[in-house]
């Protein structure tokens, strides 16, 4: 072979070469697209560790089947300045809310769906009230601590506590009774 011959099938066999890895390339490429990654969610705060926390619990008696229905709002969660809500549906035998401050040691309820709201007892809602609502929290840091739905049974009732929401904004119009 002659030089000439040579330098012929070294060009050619570059060309092959280049288009081929040029071909390689293009098919390994995902037509130009890259895969998104998925985002990490950010960590959610604990029910333990919240400052203000809403949550509402369906608590039905085993022996008669009555139901009923607390929804339950917290500002200032464990603080000397605490505010708790707690609007009750008692099914045939009405509802009720009540406002628990213990910032200023009072306490009002309404019959009414907040139409009229009268001062009430403080220290026997704080004890009714304000200890049924933490003895829920309680049961939920117990029980893993975050914004999961609950179900459990005592030896009377069967407590389902639902849509917890982990330090949301909450209106100061909703500890206010007016």
């Amino acid at each position: 072979m002659n030089k000439k011959t040579i330098y012929l099938v070294v060009a050619v066999l570059v060309v092959i070469i280049v288009v081929g890895v040029a071909a390689y390339a293009l098919m390994n490429q995902g037509n130009g697209t890259t895969p998104t990654p998925t985002p990490t969610p950010a960590p959610s705060t604990p029910v333990s560790e919240a400052a203000s926390l809403q949550f509402t619990v369906n608590e039905t008696t085993t022996a008669s089947g009555d139901l009923v229905v607390y929804q339950f709002a917290c500002k200032d969660l464990n603080t000397a300045n605490e505010k708790i809500r707690v609007d009750m549906d008692l099914g045939d035998a009405g509802a009720f809310s009540y406002i628990v401050d213990t910032g200023v040691q009072k306490s009002w309820m309404t019959m009414d769906d907040g139409a009229t709201w009268t001062e009430s007892d403080f220290a026997a809602d704080c004890t009714a009230y304000g200890t049924l609502f933490h003895d829920f929290v309680d049961k939920l840091v117990a029980d893993g601590d975050d914004a999961q739905d609950l179900s459990y049974t005592t030896a009377t009732t069967s407590i389902v506590i639902y849509c917890i929401a982990v330090d949301p904004t909450l209106a100061d119009s909703l500890f206010t009774a007016s």
